[in-house]
C-alpha cells in the first residue's frame, strides 16, 4: 500500500475545471503509456491562473485498487475515481 498528494493550480485565469488523466507506464510519452482512466473536478471558483490549490492524492491499498481523488482547496469539493486491475494489464509480478 501507498499514498502520494501533490498539489496543482490552473493554468489560466478564471478556470473552472480541470481534467484529470491516470495512466499506467514508464515511457517518456504519455501516448506510449495505458489510459487507466479520467475524470474533472468542476465549478473551481473564479480566480487568477495559480491561485487554485488542487490536490491530487493517489492510493493503492493492499488489493491494487487504486483511488484517484481530486480536491479544490477553497471550496473542499472533490471527486473520485477507483480503478481495479480487472483487466489484469500487469501480472503481479510486474507491479
Amino acid at each position: 500500500p501507498t499514498k502520494q498528494t501533490q498539489t496543482f493550480t490552473t493554468s489560466v485565469d478564471n478556470q473552472s475545471v480541470i481534467s484529470i488523466a491516470v495512466y499506467e507506464g514508464e515511457r517518456s510519452m504519455t501516448r506510449d503509456n495505458h489510459l487507466l482512466g479520467k475524470f474533472e473536478i468542476s465549478n473551481i471558483p473564479p480566480a487568477t491562473r495559480g491561485v487554485p490549490k488542487i490536490e491530487l492524492t493517489f492510493d493503492i491499498d493492499a488489493n491494487s485498487i487504486l483511488n484517484v481523488s481530486a480536491m479544490d482547496k477553497s471550496s473542499g469539493k472533490e471527486k473520485k475515481i477507483t480503478i481495479t486491475n480487472d483487466k489484469e494489464r500487469l501480472s503481479k509480478d510486474e507491479i
